[in-house]
């Protein structure tokens, strides 16, 4: 038979020694009166220094810098939306600006990806094409030298998961010597997600030519390759976009 909780109220509680009160509020006292005599003793570091530290670590002296803009924040872009702007921007303007800023893209993907050949200074491609979505590759950005094409591959996730055989369909296509018959060793092939600890492991592994990047890394780079001459505000603009979406 099930004990009556009602029975309960005519036992006796425990006492509470009233000094175990006494020595946490002591304890309390101390405390305070440890900060407020200890902060003023804290020289603080001047501006500055941390000023420079963040001019390194992200760039900041470039003229042109994307975080000189405010981002669409009113905007929650998809990432067709986004792969499809970058491929926009890449395309705009003039054949000098379209391939310069293609060229830019690759070196920051190149950049990401330390198995990969990089561009020698002063190298210029003779031809450079964007394309989005091509046979399902987020943004597929081309260089030629008049010899051979390579290039970077991306897959952009912004929530989004790896499917089985998606990197494979994408590098196997754009290495086919039927198709554009890239140099592998020249290319980059690149998963990018805000955190990349979210990008299935086993998926990448699968595929040795792939890397996968964050969002911090690749566009951090990416500001650091473009030239004053060209960029645009709407473009900076857009990279300021990406980074409020990412983080």
């Amino acid at each position: 038979m099930a004990a009556d909780w009602r029975a309960l109220s005519g036992r006796q509680s425990a006492s509470i020694d009233q000094r175990w009160f006494e020595v946490v509020n002591r304890s309390r006292a101390g405390a305070i009166e440890a900060i407020r005599s200890g902060i003023p003793d804290v020289r603080p570091r001047p501006w500055h220094e941390d000023r420079s530290g963040l001019e390194t670590i992200f760039g900041l002296t470039a003229a042109t810098h994307c975080f000189d803009e405010p981002p669409h924040s009113w905007a929650h872009l998809l990432e067709p939306q986004i792969t499809r702007a970058f491929v926009h921007f890449l395309n705009e303007g003039d054949g000098q600006r379209r391939s310069a800023r293609c060229l830019s893209f690759v070196r920051a993907a190149l950049a990401c990806s330390p198995r990969s050949r990089p561009i020698p200074q002063g190298w210029q491609p003779t031809g450079a094409v964007a394309e989005a979505e091509e046979n399902r590759i987020d943004i597929l950005v081309e260089l030629t030298d008049g010899h051979r094409r390579f290039g970077a591959a991306i897959e952009a996730k912004f929530g989004h998961k790896l499917t089985s055989g998606q990197l494979e369909k994408a590098e196997d296509h754009v290495t086919d010597r039927k198709g554009r018959h890239w140099d592998a060793a020249r290319s980059a092939f690149l998963v990018i997600a805000p955190l990349t600890q979210r990008i299935d492991r086993k998926l990448l592994a699968r595929r040795p030519n792939w890397r996968a990047a964050s969002w911090w890394a690749f566009l951090n780079r990416l500001e650091r390759e473009i030239g004053q001459s060209d960029d645009c505000r709407d473009y900076r603009r857009f990279r300021r976009t990406v980074w409020y979406r990412s983080y």
